[in-house]
């Protein structure tokens, strides 16, 4: 079925807002309140309300005076409870890194206790306004109704201490570290997973393949690899991605290549464009390179001169070594397929492990290249990657060519003597890794300390 872009966009701004699962639960409360009242008087209701009218109001005046402190009181909540994830989100983008807060806010927990609270204030409303004054004097007292508003009042306050527990949880560093973790590593594994269904063991020449130029600009974030490919075997024809995901594209510029040439087909083209998603938050549902990004991002704000966290530092670094070696095991060409065959039908260029080397490793570099003990745990998280990849040739071309650049910025800001001897000491274990070019390397960084 052929959904517009426009349409995919809007559902998925939808989904990913805070306010998306409590306009869900809202609804749902609403339309229970008026099942509730629609039930309250038949006959059976009222034998069962006979069986258990201890727990029932039998006054108008008290199911006014409950239900009114239930509307109140869950108001505070909800009140509170916002104003918690506000500050939150302001603490999370202020000491840990701004791209995290989309991840925090589309957390389903909070979402569904802000949405119960909210659902109860309506239901709690309905009921109220739905004592009666009959002829005769007598009052249609919804009784069962103030019972279920009453179990939801009992059952958000439970809500509010469980809600209070995650929230200051959720901002503890490491609990983020550990979310970010855990969510990048599942992606890397479901990559590696679908791989090995169907390995290919050569891949077409793409510099051959007909260019396509994008019809909007913004950040690549991902494509809906199900429809495309759907549209590809129907068409039977296969597609190359050549741009990384979270790369910005301008109009006009060839980010997908096809082994058939299609540009004159303008139909076609559209559907295939409209699979694309341009947006610009970071969910590491969608790459596995933005988990990595912002745990990178993590550890140099806690290298800043406000925070000045360098046990966060090291902790990050541990994590993204542990993800590098995860990627290892992935082509550097991503491919994927209809389930029902296993002949891939999209390629994408899955972003290398140079350049993931690069993007997260420069910046953490660049702030913390005085702090000696840092950098020393950045050469071991270098050393722990080269024991897994010391049979990967082009990965550990990449890595001593990224050491290099860290023994530099350490000859030029680390002086101390007993600093550089536990870095020589590192460099010397990365040596009984790979003697040849581990000797090279401590030699190089022995080369400036002797001409200093």
């Amino acid at each position: 079925m052929f959904v517009p872009r426009k349409v995919a966009d809007s559902y998925r701004e939808m989904i990913n807002s805070i306010g998306f699962y409590p306009s869900v639960l809202s609804v749902g409360f609403l339309f229970f309140a008026i099942i509730t009242m629609s039930v309250e008087y038949l006959a059976p209701v009222e034998q069962l309300k006979s069986f258990i009218s201890v727990v029932l109001v039998d006054s108008a005046e008290n199911a006014r005076t409950i239900l009114s402190t239930l509307a109140g009181s869950i108001i505070s909540l909800t009140v509170f409870s916002f104003s918690m994830v506000m500050v939150v989100l302001n603490s999370a983008s202020a000491s840990l890194s701004p791209r995290v807060v989309p991840g925090l806010i589309t957390r389903k927990s909070h979402q569904m206790v802000l949405g119960f609270y909210l659902g109860s204030i309506i239901y709690s409303i309905i009921m109220l306004i739905n004592i009666n004054k009959l002829e005769g004097g007598s009052t249609a007292i919804p009784s069962i109704g103030v019972l279920f508003a009453l179990i939801f009042g009992l059952i958000s306050l439970g809500l509010f201490v469980f809600f209070i527990h995650s929230i200051s949880r959720a901002i503890q560093v490491d609990n983020v570290l550990n979310g970010l973790f855990s969510q990048t590593k599942k992606e890397i594994k479901a990559i590696i997973k679908r791989q090995k269904e169907a390995p290919v063991s050569e891949f077409p020449d793409f510099s051959t393949w007909h260019s396509i130029s994008s019809k909007t600009e913004g950040y690549y974030k991902g494509v809906q690899t199900d429809k495309l490919c759907a549209i590809l075997k129907e068409h039977d024809i296969n597609l190359y991605i050549s741009v990384n995901q979270g790369y910005f594209t301008v109009k006009g510029y060839p980010f997908l290549k096809c082994n058939v040439d299609i540009t004159h087909d303008e139909e076609l083209l559209e559907k295939i464009l409209d699979c694309f998603i341009f947006y610009i938050e970071e969910y590491i549902s969608d790459h596995y390179r933005y988990g990595l990004t912002q745990i990178s991002e993590i550890a140099v704000k806690a290298m800043s001169p406000g925070i000045n966290d360098p046990g966060t530092a090291v902790k990050s670094i541990d994590m993204l070594s542990i993800l590098l070696i995860e990627r290892l095991s992935l082509n550097d060409i991503n491919y994927s397929f209809k389930h029902s065959e296993k002949k891939p039908l999209l390629y994408l260029h899955e972003t290398s492990f140079d350049e993931l080397l690069h993007d997260n490793f420069s910046p953490l570099r660049h702030y913390a290249k005085v702090d000696a003990y840092v950098m020393t745990n950045v050469l071991e998280a270098f050393k722990n990657i080269l024991f897994v990849a010391r049979d990967n040739e082009k990965a550990r071309e990449s890595l001593f060519n990224y050491l290099y650049a860290i023994v530099d910025d350490i000859n030029m800001n680390v002086t101390n003597e007993y600093d550089r001897r536990e870095i020589c000491n590192m460099l010397n274990s990365i040596t009984r890794i790979n003697e040849q070019q581990g000797s090279q390397l401590v030699a190089h960084f022995e080369h400036h300390q002797n001409n200093s």
